[in-house]
């Protein structure tokens, strides 16, 4: 080869790379992907409490939110199920045929992270995480397979969000299981994101930068909210509906300080506490709830109440491919009424600056 092949030669490996298929988002699924607008969508729901006895409102509630929003992704963020009401395999598996119900109809990519609720079940099923989502992962439209193995919980995996043409990732969406509980004497508080996770995400978050060239900016979600949230609202700002207090683990997981280090995820977003949907920017970074959808849990009103109209719903992600990509948030609820953290970037961000 002379001189001039080699080099036009060198010069063609970074299109051939660039031009290479962005990778399944799942075994089996295609990649996510914005839309030629440079636009995608995801509608975070959490608080399910789905049980074998089939909560028709909540279903209701999430194939008409998917249907206003037109989400390219849903999550379901935590206590999909209240897993004690599933006392064996088979009605385990029509409360999973519940959640799943919605997203399957209306043929969405959609994933689960598991809450401090999910599991309940096991001491009657003995079913562990990995077998539950291997049942959630035998919906076609499900995303939760090929997640990191090894690791304190199940689920814990990142799902990059490419642009239009699939050449490179615009979002990174990482979901986690913020566990359970943990024995502390004679009490049980809520348990923490542990090491392995905290170091799995800083790891691949160093990868994809150092793969792709820069880092991808990304969104967060998983049930439990952690410490830093209660700093937030007793220091910073915050906009929408705080009706009761955070409830995190006592334990600080040390997840937040990796979060300022990397400098990537713009915003972490958590069930759990279901009448709280606001959200609130610390040291930088969103911290915020995705509202809860579930009628049969707390606050315990007839499905019909009034009250139910503008405390259920979900909150919804649009991001926007750009340089930089940048996202904006807002909760769509039972009522149809979406809040104003949509209609006025600079009046939400003069709200929620630290």
């Amino acid at each position: 080869m002379n001189r001039r092949s080699f080099v036009a030669a060198s010069l063609a490996i970074p299109a051939t790379a660039s031009a290479a298929p962005p990778p399944e988002s799942a075994p089996g699924h295609d990649a996510l992907r914005c839309g030629s607008d440079g636009v995608f969508r995801i509608l975070a729901i959490s608080d399910l409490h789905y049980t074998p006895n089939i909560d028709t409102h909540g279903i209701a509630l999430a194939e008409r939110l998917i249907e206003t929003e037109k989400p390219n992704l849903v999550i379901v963020n935590g206590d999909c199920l209240s897993g004690k009401d599933s006392q064996a395999e088979a009605e385990l598996r029509t409360s999973i045929g519940f959640v799943a119900a919605a997203m399957e109809k209306k043929q969405v990519p959609w994933a689960v992270t598991f809450g401090n609720h999910d599991q309940e079940h096991f001491p009657k099923t003995q079913i562990g995480k990995d077998a539950v989502l291997a049942i959630y992962s035998s919906y076609p439209h499900n995303l939760n397979a090929g997640y990191r193995q090894g690791l304190h919980g199940a689920g814990n995996k990142h799902l990059l969000i490419w642009n239009a043409a699939g050449t490179r990732p615009v979002y990174c969406v990482w979901l986690l299981d913020s566990q359970d509980y943990f024995q502390d004497g004679k009490n049980r508080p809520y348990d923490w994101i542990h090491a392995d996770q905290i170091l799995w995400y800083y790891q691949t978050s160093a990868e994809l930068e150092q793969l792709h060239g820069a880092k991808v900016p990304g969104l967060m979600f998983f049930h439990i909210p952690l410490c830093e949230f209660n700093e937030m609202v007793n220091h910073g700002k915050i906009v929408g509906t705080r009706q009761e207090h955070e409830s995190p683990s006592p334990i600080n997981s040390g997840l937040f300080a990796a979060l300022l280090d990397r400098g990537d995820v713009r915003g972490v977003y958590c069930g759990h506490d279901h009448v709280n949907n606001y959200m609130g920017r610390w040291r930088g970074i969103e911290l915020g709830y995705d509202g809860s959808l579930g009628h049969y849990a707390y606050p315990h009103v007839q499905p019909d109440d009034p009250s139910n109209l503008h405390v259920r719903g979900g909150r919804v992600f649009e991001i926007t491919d750009g340089a930089p990509a940048r996202h904006k948030t807002w909760m769509r609820f039972k009522d149809g009424s979406r809040n104003w953290e949509s209609l006025s970037d600079a009046f939400t961000h003069d709200q929620i600056k630290d």
